[in-house]
């Protein structure tokens, strides 16, 4: 089985090591590799990759740009208005998005019901699409998206939210609210600015439940600042919808014990690279 990912660029991702335990558990015979693409390039390398590949997975950039090579798209990467999952069957083309599968069990890990209830999504990237999508799915009371700048997001995202009667708000109005669930979409806290939040403490000690689709750090100061709510990082869900990918092209359900394995592992793998990083910069300073 022939995998891998395709992006504009792709740094230390930990897709590759996901995918290889998953191949190792079942014993599949597979590779799964980085395929970083430049825009310029982008039309010519995956009709290449589409005639060579079993599939591959997308990420920012190309989300939406991918949409047209497919002969198929899923009805939750067509409402969504992404695909991140591309498998090729028969000869024909199909594209799924594989976040929303992985953020609705980020949500059942944390026992989050979210039907009714006020919610905040802050960011409103790729990622977020796919939450807001479920979140709307799942019966949520309100739902707010949280911008630097409000008036400056897409036409097309403005489009998305109206459409699931979404409000996009700015921080200063966050910071005096509370609600149910606080989501991070944003890349702020992200190693190595890991020790930045998006909001005060104060804001994130006022929510019941908090996920930050960051997993390095794993515990952004955002998580840790909600000392009182159930949370979770992104490396759970990141694992979630890699399983939800590999079932795709395998065609049957990954076992859930062979998933929470791969979660404890990806937990250690990712702690032994940040010990590295940490030891990298000490030596570097002395």
């Amino acid at each position: 089985m022939k995998l891998g990912l395709i992006g504009e660029k792709l740094g230390h991702s930990l897709s590759p090591e996901i995918h290889q335990k998953i191949f190792e558990k079942l014993g599949i015979c597979g590779t799964y590799n980085l395929l970083p693409i430049a825009r310029m390039n982008l039309k010519d390398t995956v009709e290449t990759l589409l005639e060579s590949m079993d599939g591959f997975n997308v990420t920012i950039p190309y989300k939406t740009d991918i949409m047209p090579f497919l002969d198929e798209i899923s009805p939750e990467a067509r409402t969504i208005g992404a695909v991140n999952t591309v498998a090729v069957h028969d000869g024909k083309r199909y594209g799924y998005n594989t976040d929303y599968d992985g953020f609705a069990r980020t949500l059942d890990k944390i026992a989050a019901d979210v039907k009714g209830e006020k919610v905040f999504v802050m960011g409103h990237g790729g990622a977020s699409r796919a939450v807001v999508q479920c979140l709307h799915d799942r019966g949520a009371g309100a739902i707010l998206i949280v911008s630097r700048c409000p008036e400056a997001v897409d036409e097309s995202f403005q489009e998305f939210a109206e459409k699931r009667d979404c409000l996009i708000i700015d921080y200063s109005i966050l910071n005096q609210e509370d609600g149910y669930l606080l989501v991070n979409a944003t890349p702020v806290g992200m190693y190595p600015k890991a020790g930045f939040s998006p909001v005060p403490a104060e804001v994130a000690e006022r929510f019941d439940k908090v996920i930050d689709l960051i997993y390095n750090p794993s515990e952004t100061k955002l998580l840790s600042d909600a000392m009182n709510a159930d949370k979770s990082n992104g490396l759970y869900m990141l694992v979630m919808q890699a399983v939800r990918a590999e079932e795709i092209w395998l065609g049957h359900d990954i076992p859930e014990f062979v998933a929470m394995e791969i979660v404890e592992e990806m937990k250690q793998l990712q702690e032994e690279r940040v010990e590295a990083e940490r030891a990298k910069e000490k030596k570097a300073g002395l």
